[in-house]
């Protein structure tokens, strides 16, 4: 076992694994072509998934799960370190003790594994927006610091050839071959026009003359 940092994420119906985190745990991949979509629409081609086993310190609750593998989830959380005063609230147990500290995102949980990590209890930090709740690996913190003109909003979504991809899965749609069907006799015609007028340009596109249906006006 190795200790890992997850994000929870109540709205994905998916588990994520950083590569990084995949080579030092040294799990056994499989291969596979799923495309994932996100945040704006945005969509993401998964190659890889592995399947491994999570557990809380003490190993009272543990669940495996599949994972897809993707470059990177995540922008260091949170953007920047910020003070918090926790008060009577430091003596509880938390599952990240450097909450407040910039670091990586090993392991994005969705929400099969969201809701069934949840434990009764959350506290509210005084004069802030952070909330603690409580889950089987301790209470993590939730919520939003102040934003101020240098500390920006900031969304951490990572968006790796997204646009690349779904060119390519366009382009490849396009030029898909569609299934052997029962032929009409108005396709036979139309390929038979084709066979018999269709060129190509420099740029490798084909040119076909246009197609007219004869009708008889009574």
């Amino acid at each position: 076992m190795q200790e890992v940092r997850a994000l929870l994420d109540g709205g994905s119906t998916s588990n994520f694994i950083s590569q990084q985190c995949m080579t030092r745990l040294n799990l056994k991949r499989e291969k596979i072509n799923i495309l994932v979509s996100g945040l704006n629409n945005s969509e993401l081609t998964i190659k890889s998934r592995v399947n491994a086993t999570i557990a809380n310190r003490g190993n009272i609750y543990e669940t495996n799960a599949d994972f897809f593998v993707v470059p990177r989830i995540t922008d260091m959380i949170p953007s920047q370190p910020f003070k918090v005063s926790l008060g009577n609230f430091s003596r509880e147990k938390l599952a990240d003790e450097n909450f407040n500290i910039p670091g990586n995102i090993d392991l994005l949980l969705g929400a099969e594994i969201f809701y069934e990590v949840l434990l009764p209890g959350q506290t509210n930090i005084l004069n802030t927006k952070i909330n603690f709740s409580n889950t089987v690996f301790g209470y993590i913190a939730n919520g939003s610091i102040p934003v101020s003109s240098e500390n920006k909003p900031h969304c951490g979504l990572i968006k790796d050839n997204v646009d690349l991809e779904k060119a390519m899965r366009i382009f490849w749609e396009i030029e898909n071959v569609e299934p052997e069907t029962i032929k009409n006799k108005e396709t036979i015609i139309c390929e038979e026009h084709f066979q018999k007028t269709h060129t190509r340009d420099s740029t490798g596109r084909y040119i076909v003359s246009m197609t007219f249906k004869s009708i008889q006006i009574v």
